[in-house]
C-alpha cells in the first residue's frame, strides 16, 4: 500500500527508541509494535512538528510494516496521511516524518508511562 510517498516494507528505529522500547516492556509488558501504534498516536496529536533529526538515526530495532501496524494499518497510515496533508508535508519527506514521528511518540510515550497504571491513565484521559 503507498499512501501518497509512504511505501514501506519495514522501519527502522533509533537506537534510543529501542532501548526505551524494551524499558517501556519491562514495565508494562507490551511488545514494541503495541508501544509504537501508541507511540504514533501520540505524536500526531501533538501540536509540534516532529524534528527530522528524529529520523537521522536508524542504527536500531526494525520492525516490518505488518508487525508494526497490524490490522490497524489502514486507520494509523490515514491518521498519518491526514497530519501530513495538514501540515502541507511534501510527498517525498513523508517517510522521513513518519520515523520521525514514531522516535519522538517512544520518547513521549515512556516519559508518560511509568507501569499499567500510568498506561491506562493515558488511554483514560489523551485523545490519541
Amino acid at each position: 500500500m503507498d499512501l501518497n510517498g509512504l511505501d514501506f516494507k519495514r522501519v527502522k528505529l533509533s537506537e534510543e527508541s529501542t532501548k526505551k522500547l524494551q524499558l517501556f516492556k519491562s514495565r508494562t509488558g507490551l511488545t514494541p509494535n503495541i508501544a509504537c501504534r501508541l507511540a504514533l498516536g501520540i505524536s500526531l496529536a501533538e501540536e509540534s512538528i516532529p524534528s527530522l533529526e528524529l529520523f537521522v538515526d536508524e542504527t536500531g530495532q526494525e520492525i516490518n510494516r505488518y508487525t508494526l501496524l497490524g490490522e490497524h494499518e489502514l486507520v494509523l497510515l490515514s491518521l498519518f496521511t491526514q497530519w501530513c496533508h495538514d501540515q502541507d508535508i511534501s510527498e517525498n519527506t513523508r517517510s522521513k516524518y513518519f520515523l520521525a514521528h514514531l522516535n519522538r511518540g517512544v520518547e513521549l510515550l515512556t516519559n508518560r508511562v511509568k507501569g499499567l497504571d500510568g498506561l491506562v491513565n493515558l488511554l483514560n484521559n489523551e485523545t490519541l
